[in-house]
């Protein structure tokens, strides 16, 4: 497969014209329209890290669609899938395909026949089927929207992230159908986050995601004495790990937010450390989010979700 799914092969889909999406990605290597570089005495001399390099397209494959990814990958094994549920452990670079939009010979979607749920590797599978199954019983949501990050220091140098308005109408959108307050702006800090993120029964990020690993931006101590370091905002994937969760869903709405590394046992990213800690189930995203699209599929969901 590996050659029908290049490298670059599925760079292209998440792109979308700024008009339609605030840049929820945090630091990314190839696209900083959200972010203002400023100069620090540290990184004073040193040339901008942030200079896109020129690719020429002509070399790229054209993206298989999502037709010729269900001929490829499904199809060959249609006829054995009997159960309503598909579990799928993804290899590699397969673990960036849409499974749940893939279009059978009919025009029908994967998901418009069975219930699919992606696993980033075995270890994590055997995790979820193994803990007891009143684990993940406890109430109570912890909803996160903007949280107000501005300037800070990133490998040594400054800085600024941009406002996400869509991002907090989104958290309190999901607060007001949870009837919980969320937490906003300044009042999203890390240290508010680890206080309550273990005792959560759902747990919601509407936040910058970093654009390589998924770790989430979030508002430093109040009052910041100086300019706050990636100790004091960023939720790393080593910190979640050393959470203990009991939660049923953690929602990370970043761009991104599905992002990983390859490892020797599967992928390894933001959603693998939720689900390693104790999550049931992790919803993330495979590339950048447009704004109107967000706000209406979260409207839906959760409304299905508080349904009785």
């Amino acid at each position: 497969m590996e050659d029908a799914f290049g490298d670059e092969t599925f760079r292209t889909v998440h792109n979308l014209p700024l008009e339609h999406c605030e840049d929820r990605s945090l630091f990314p290597g190839s696209n900083v329209s959200h972010l203002t570089r400023e100069s620090s005495q540290e990184d004073s001399l040193s040339p901008s890290r942030l200079v896109e390099e020129d690719e020429d397209d002509s070399h790229h494959p054209e993206p298989p669609t999502l037709a010729q990814c269900y001929e490829m990958i499904i199809a060959p094994v249609a006829d054995l899938l009997m159960k309503p549920e598909i579990i799928i452990v993804p290899d590699r670079l397969l673990y960036k395909v849409p499974f749940a939009a893939l279009k059978d010979e009919n025009g029908r979607y994967l998901s418009e026949n069975f219930r699919i749920r992606i696993i980033p590797s075995l270890k994590s599978l055997k995790l979820i089927q193994d803990s007891p199954a009143d684990y993940h019983s406890q109430t109570g949501a912890l909803i996160v929207g903007e949280p107000d990050v501005s300037r800070v220091y990133y490998k040594g140098t400054v800085e600024k992230l941009c406002s996400l308005p869509c991002a907090r109408k989104e958290a309190e959108m999901i607060g007001r159908l949870l009837g919980v307050q969320p937490l906003l702006g300044e009042h999203a800090t890390k240290q508010a986050v680890l206080q309550r993120i273990h005792s959560a029964s759902l747990i919601h990020f509407a936040a910058h995601g970093h654009a390589e690993r998924g770790e989430i931006a979030l508002a430093p101590p109040r009052p910041a004495s100086g300019i706050p370091h990636e100790k004091d905002y960023l939720l790393t994937m080593a910190e979640i790990s050393q959470v203990r969760l009991t939660s049923k869903l953690v929602a990370l709405s970043c761009c991104h937010s599905a992002c990983y590394q390859i490892r020797a046992e599967g992928v390894v990213g933001i959603a693998r450390a939720f689900l390693g800690s104790g999550a049931r189930s992790v919803l993330v995203s495979l590339w950048a989010l447009e704004d109107k699209a967000t706000e209406q599929f979260m409207s839906r969901f959760y409304e299905h979700l508080v349904r009785p």
